[in-house]
């Protein structure tokens, strides 16, 4: 099974017992490559700066060339790579003005989906998923633990906006870059950070799980606000492309 086979469909699934938001449309074979790349991006297969040749992702995925094209010029048009003539598509490096764009953005569309997600949580299964996505990430002690925080925090954001089931809020999310910005910081933040971050899940968590929606957005905002200041004071203000 290659990535594209691992990428999830586009849209998050209506939660059991609501009614879907509107009906998806399937996604093209560019946008889950583009999704199979961003992924990569995440899980550090790919690293800011890197260039990404087309040979061996048309070889690695099993599709053709003109397919990675496109997707990468999807991967352009969401500020993920640039493209230049004669090196092809390289992996940006968000700025500082970037990243507090960004996570400006994230801030209201993330604290949104916690809200929505705390309104969805009594439906059907919702809450025995959303115990079970977060598990990993909360309980989260020892060295070993939270040097997998980074990494279970992905699946946590996944199950939390299917639980959302807003195929709106789906469309506008810049996904990939806050791929981007996730890979970019991997390795800059400490142990306190983590610990730090834990216990900002656990009470996102706490409040989704109570279905107050009031505090689950709040405490999911203070979480991105964390993040800003976690992370930006250690860019540079220039980019580094």
């Amino acid at each position: 099974m290659n990535d594209i086979d691992k990428a999830p469909a586009s849209g998050a699934a209506p939660a059991k017992g609501k009614a879907p938001a509107g009906k998806a449309h399937p996604r093209s074979t560019p946008d889950r490559v583009a999704d199979a790349i961003s992924k990569g991006i995440l899980m550090r297969r790919f690293t800011v700066g890197q260039r990404l040749i087309e040979a061996d992702l048309t070889r690695d995925l099993g599709v053709s060339r003109s397919t990675v094209r496109e997707a990468l010029r999807i991967l352009a048009s969401s500020g993920v790579v640039d493209l230049t003539p004669h090196r092809g598509a390289v992996i940006r490096s968000l700025t500082r003005e970037d990243a507090t764009s960004l996570l400006g953005v994230l801030e209201v569309l993330s604290g949104l989906a916690a809200r929505l997600a705390a309104a969805n949580i009594g439906i059907g299964n919702n809450a025995r998923r959303f115990e079970a996505a977060a598990q990993k990430l909360i309980s989260a002690e020892t060295p070993e633990a939270l040097d997998r925080v980074l990494d279970e925090r992905a699946n946590y954001y996944k199950v939390m906006f299917e639980i959302a089931a807003s195929s709106e809020l789906d469309r506008v999310l810049p996904q990939a870059r806050a791929h981007l910005f996730r890979a970019q910081f991997y390795h800059s933040l400490t142990t306190a950070d983590l610990r730090s971050m834990v216990a900002e899940y656990r009470a996102i968590t706490e409040a989704i799980l109570e279905g107050d929606q009031e505090k689950a957005e709040k405490r999911m905002r203070r979480h991105l606000q964390k993040s800003g200041e976690r992370t930006l004071p250690r860019m540079s203000a220039f980019s580094l492309n």
